[in-house]
């Protein structure tokens, strides 16, 4: 079973720092302490050119409709070495 990581989001004010690829690169290495050998998270339009540049493979692309309005997701997964 893969590593889930939850919910991540950069406040619009800190974009294009770093910080999303630090949060993401310190789950990383949580889960293969723990001694995960996949991640796998939920990503939304605007950051998944993040998480493709960080290594990451789209799965399937779905739709969140639970809040009434449909939002657009990807399922996304990355091997870890």
């Amino acid at each position: 079973n893969p590593a889930k990581i939850r919910a991540m989001y950069t406040h619009p004010g800190y974009a294009r720092r770093g910080i999303g690829r630090l949060i993401l690169a310190l789950c990383e290495e949580a889960a293969r302490r723990e001694g995960f050998l996949k991640v796998e998270l939920m990503a939304t339009m605007s950051g998944e050119p993040l998480y493709i540049a960080c290594g990451y493979k789209p799965i399937e692309r779905v739709e969140d409709d639970r809040g009434g309005a449909p939002v657009p997701l990807v399922r996304m997964h990355k091997e870890l070495s």
